[in-house]
């Protein structure tokens, strides 16, 4: 059972934009739920929102969800099942993330997300999929997360949300990866280049 949770802290005109996406490139089929968690007010903060949108898919006895910020925009088609597949063959993985088009100075200069540090990230395949593995950082980006992850939860430290929950995973063994090859185009566009008055974690 895959569920998709929207994390929502901007209004209408992004999750709404977000959703449209979604339904023009995502398997509807594929997915038995969706909810919009929506933190406008600030009252949860990031972390807390995305706890609340992990919680809901264990109520939900799901085995995966597919995380989705509300600033991200589906491009093109994307590989639902195979991601699924990557998860469920590669037990190591804690998440698999759709790659999105450089967004930072840093990035456009170097060309992409994994160009920044190239020997950081490992081109891996089997006899039907491709990803790029890594140890850097759990990402909040449009991902699929297997129901074993959820259970670690928002681990609370003092390096940040995405750095604790990444430490969290690696202590246990675990490794990240982006659905595909290095030089793939992607598949999300980020549009949320101003943080919402009020954002916090």
């Amino acid at each position: 059972m895959i569920v998709a949770a929207f994390i929502s802290d901007r209004g209408d005109l992004y999750i709404d934009d977000c959703l449209k996406s979604f339904e023009e490139h995502v398997d509807l089929d594929l997915i038995d739920a969706h909810e919009v968690f929506d933190d406008r007010e600030h009252h949860l903060g990031m972390a807390g929102n995305a706890q609340a949108a992990w919680d809901w898919a264990l109520k939900m006895d799901a085995d995966h969800l597919l995380h989705i910020e509300e600033d991200m925009r589906f491009i093109r088609t994307v590989p639902l099942r195979e991601m699924r597949a990557v998860l469920e063959q590669h037990e190591h993985l804690a998440q698999v993330v759709l790659k999105r088009e450089p967004w930072s100075a840093e990035e456009i200069r170097a060309g992409g997300q994994m160009e920044c540090a190239p020997h950081l990230y490992t081109q891996c395949s089997d006899a039907h999929h491709s990803w790029m593995e890594h140890q850097t950082l759990f990402s909040m980006n449009p991902c699929l997360i297997p129901r074993e992850v959820l259970e670690i939860g928002w681990v609370p430290g003092p390096g940040g949300v995405e750095r604790s929950i990444t430490d969290a995973c690696l202590d246990v063994g675990y490794s990240f990866a982006y659905y595909g090859r290095r030089h793939d185009p992607p598949y999300v566009r980020h549009v949320g280049h101003v943080r919402s008055q009020g954002h916090r974690w």
